[in-house]
């Protein structure tokens, strides 16, 4: 049964960005729609399971919510330019090389020998995997790198959703305290962009996104049960599982074509990826 709760995070992250794109919606909309999903699933979590909460963890949590609408309205606009399959081995690679770099230089949880060479390694096998599914195929079954404009856009996501995970780290908060007012920053500041993006909103693509926040918040609150019964050492790299998910679930759901050289490619930087996530885990033992 733990194991089983420790997929559910990689099942709701993996599928969170398929549900957006099925709805046809706007970037926005599906921010909009995602961030009043998960405010609705932390009130209903905070009816059942009340939390005091303190002035520097609110403020602390609500900001990583901040950053973590900036990098997710990043991550839906890069998906109406590039595919699923794509933009997310390169988003979630770059966030766990923040995190791991942040943990080693900042936090310096890298100590050792041993600790210093797995990190590293761990580090050139994510590069590696970004750099393997940083190319599209083209009809002639060559090469190309992504455009810049658009590898900028995700280098931005990356960082703004790498800064939504270590600010928590930094002030050591964690826990249900987090969720309720993680939330409502990430409703603040997407109703703050919307404003400023000037664009009409349709209620009806908004709510069909309801679901694609109840996924994230599955699997967000799901990640906190899972750290309590195996460890993080063990919880981190399953729930990173959704890297593999979402680009095969995109590719097979949406129909995306694929040269032979293109799932060659797409395949083995997931798989290096997911190396360089047993190789983050083996740091932590």
């Amino acid at each position: 049964m733990d194991t089983l709760i420790a997929f559910i995070p990689a099942i709701g992250w993996g599928f969170m960005p398929i549900l957006a794109q099925l709805t046809k919606a706007s970037p926005r909309e599906q921010l909009m729609g995602t961030v009043i999903g998960a405010v609705l699933f932390a009130l209903c979590l905070y009816s059942y399971s009340p939390v005091n909460f303190q002035v520097t963890p609110f403020i602390v949590s609500f900001v990583s919510g901040v950053f973590w609408s900036v990098g997710q309205l990043l991550q839906f606009q890069a998906f109406q330019k590039v595919s699923v399959s794509t933009a997310i081995p390169i988003i979630c690679g770059l966030q766990l090389m923040g995190t791991t770099l942040f943990a080693a230089l900042i936090l310096g949880e890298w100590t050792t020998g041993y600790q210093i060479g797995i990190g590293s390694a761990a580090l050139i096998f994510i590069l590696s995997g970004i750099l393997l599914t940083s190319y599209q195929g083209r009809s002639s079954g060559l090469s190309k790198p992504l455009p810049l404009q658009i590898l900028v856009m995700l280098v931005c996501s990356g960082i703004a959703l790498t800064l939504y995970v270590i600010i928590n780290q930094i002030f050591h908060v964690s826990g249900l305290s987090v969720i309720l007012p993680q939330s409502l920053g990430m409703l603040c500041s997407a109703l703050l962009m919307n404003c400023k993006g000037g664009q009409k909103l349709h209620l009806v693509q908004v709510l069909r996104n309801l679901s694609t926040g109840l996924s994230w918040s599955v699997a967000n609150l799901a990640l906190f049960i899972s750290n309590g019964l195996i460890g993080v050492t063990a919880s981190f790299p399953i729930s990173q599982a959704s890297i593999a998910i979402s680009c095969v679930g995109s590719i097979l759901i949406f129909r995306e074509k694929k040269s032979p050289g293109g799932w060659l490619r797409l395949l083995a930087g997931i798989m290096v990826i997911m190396v360089g996530v047993g190789l983050i885990s083996l740091v932590k033992l």
